[in-house]
Order: structure tokens, then sequence, then C-alpha cells
């Protein structure tokens, strides 16, 4: 009911304020409910349109694979993350036997190996690369060869090499001709100037 329809019926301006007032309190929560409502419905709307453009944009992207193979690309995309999981997989496994060589190298050197090939010909290689113990299990492994009989005279120190050649009579040449071992650049000088004079 309007202001002008209650003056018609005679009401005063304070009954009409009165009237106005408890009107107004009465709407309120009508008027926050209507605006939610109003809110929601514009936040739907924009949702919509935003679907909308996104549907559009599927759409043309759709379209220019329309005359492609999709199985066809399936397979690539299958292919290429094959060929990724297994490079992965390789370089994994190569770092893996890097590691376990360095180890077998460090423990030979350790247990003072004369010979790492034939030692490491000997190791069960494939058993100690599924141990989870490796450095320990390498360790022990060449503990043990260092006391098997057949297999400890591949390791202790090295006996020093000699330099020179020995000579029929047994006698070691430093100059490797197979010459005297006491022999010195001053007689070797001598006996050369002296066979010029004859």
């Amino acid at each position: 009911m309007k202001r002008e329809d209650l003056e018609k019926l005679g009401l005063s301006k304070e009954q009409i304020d009165s009237v106005c007032d408890l009107n107004n309190a009465d709407m309120a929560p009508v008027r926050a409910e209507l605006t939610k409502a109003k809110d929601d419905l514009k936040a739907a709307q924009d949702k919509v349109v935003a679907q909308d453009g996104t549907i559009k944009e599927l759409n043309k992207d759709l379209a220019k694979f329309k005359d492609e193979d999709v199985s066809g690309l399936k397979q690539k995309i299958a292919d290429l993350e094959k060929n990724v999981a297994e490079k992965e997989a390789q370089h994994k496994q190569e770092i893996a036997d890097r590691d376990f060589n360095d180890l077998v190298k460090d423990a030979i050197v350790t247990a003072k190996g004369k010979n790492a090939k034939a030692i490491t010909a000997l190791l069960e290689i494939e058993t100690l690369k599924a141990s989870k113990n490796q450095r320990e299990d390498i360790a022990k492994a060449i503990k043990a060869l260092t006391e098997a009989e057949d297999s400890k005279m591949l390791f202790g120190e090295k006996k020093p090499e000699v330099v020179g050649k020995k000579d029929t009579i047994g006698n070691v040449g430093s100059t490797g001709s197979g010459g005297n071992a006491t022999e010195t650049l001053a007689s070797a000088l001598t006996e050369h100037y002296s066979k010029g004079d004859e």
C-alpha cells in the first residue's frame, strides 16, 4: 500500500510514518533475500557465459584436430612416454653401475690387489649388485679372495720391477744393451776414443 492510499484513508502523518516503518522492517529480510537471489543469479549467468567461452575455445581446438588420426596421436604419445621412461631407467642403471664399479675398485686397492681385472672376474658381480649393503659385501668378498689358496697370490705388495736388461752372465745392465752394470760413462768414452786411435 502506498503513502497516498494511507492519506486517503485519513491517517495522520505520524500514523502513516509508523505504518511505513513497520512495513519497511517487515520487508527488510525479504529485500535481503531478493538481493542475494539477484547476486546468485548474476553469478550463475557469469558462470554460464564463462563456460560458453570455454566451450567455444575447446571447439576451436578440436576443429584443428578434426582431420587428425586421434588413435595415431595417442600411440605417438604412448611411445614417447615409453621412450622417456626407458632412457631414464637406463641413465639410472648407468649411474648405479658406475658407483658399483667404483666400490669394487676401491675395495681392490684397499686390499692391495695386484690385478684388478683378474680379481673382478672372480667376484659374483650380479649377486653383489643386488646387495643392499654393497660396500660391506664387496669388502667381504674381496677379503675371502685374499684368504683363498687359489687367489691370495693376486694380493699383496707388488715386487719392484727391475730396470735394465740381463746379459748372458747374469749382470744387470742399466743401458739395456746387455753390458756390464759397473761400466761407467767415463770407461765407455775411453773405450770409444781408444778405438778411434787404432
